[in-house]
């Protein structure tokens, strides 16, 4: 009757034992070992991972229905601001420079002067940090400027930052720019809306229609 002989090792020294050397039936258990292990540390790390998002951008405080105005010196308004809601987000367990506020479809209204056409900003989704200055306004970014005497000016883009106190813009983005006669295709632009000053960067491609 032969016997069934075990080969004597450590565990510390699994990873020198050629696995062509041990026998089928612990062949067999150290693979099912090792794949079992592999499988529980992926299934782990799946389960924890969408915790950790949702407690990231579970927003702090909600405002529904919002409308700011700012006014200068004079009592004449500068610009306005709608949207129907805002999300505040505090990263950390106190407020810090990191905490940010989102805006569904925000509305602006600047005007420099009240006997000059002023803009009109939209967005699907705009970003204010905690610097309180710039908005980061994303998706579908529309500016446009009517006139009675150049017509209507329209001001396309995916990224647009806005200053709302000094009324300038900004974009490193595909930029399309459409008036009564023309189309501006650029990439980059700023827009200085006090001066009425627009500087496309690059790329500038244009048609006309006389």
């Amino acid at each position: 009757m032969s016997k069934l002989r075990l080969f004597n090792f450590k565990i510390a020294n699994l990873e020198q034992i050629n696995p062509l050397a041990l026998p089928l039936p612990w062949l067999a258990v150290t693979v099912l070992v090792l794949i079992f292990a592999t499988m529980k540390y992926s299934s782990t790390s799946n389960l924890i991972t969408p915790e950790q998002v949702e407690t990231k951008v579970f927003p702090h405080t909600y405002v529904t229905d919002v409308e700011v105005r700012q006014y200068d010196k004079d009592g004449a308004i500068r610009y306005q601001m709608n949207t129907p809601l805002i999300r505040r987000f505090q990263v950390g367990e106190h407020a810090s420079d990191k905490d940010y506020s989102l805006f569904e479809t925000p509305v602006f209204k600047l005007v420099n002067n009240p006997q000059t056409p002023g803009w009109l900003v939209t967005s699907k989704e705009g970003r204010l940090d905690s610097n309180d200055v710039w908005f980061t306004l994303t998706q579908e970014v529309v500016a446009r400027q009517a006139s009675e005497k150049q017509g209507e000016t329209i001001i396309t883009t995916n990224d647009l930052r806005l200053n709302t106190q000094e009324q300038f813009a900004e974009t490193g983005k595909a930029v399309t720019m459409r008036a009564a006669k023309s189309r501006i295709t650029a990439t980059g632009m700023r827009a200085d809306m006090k001066r009425e000053h627009i500087e496309l960067l690059s790329n500038v491609k244009g048609t006309y229609e006389p």
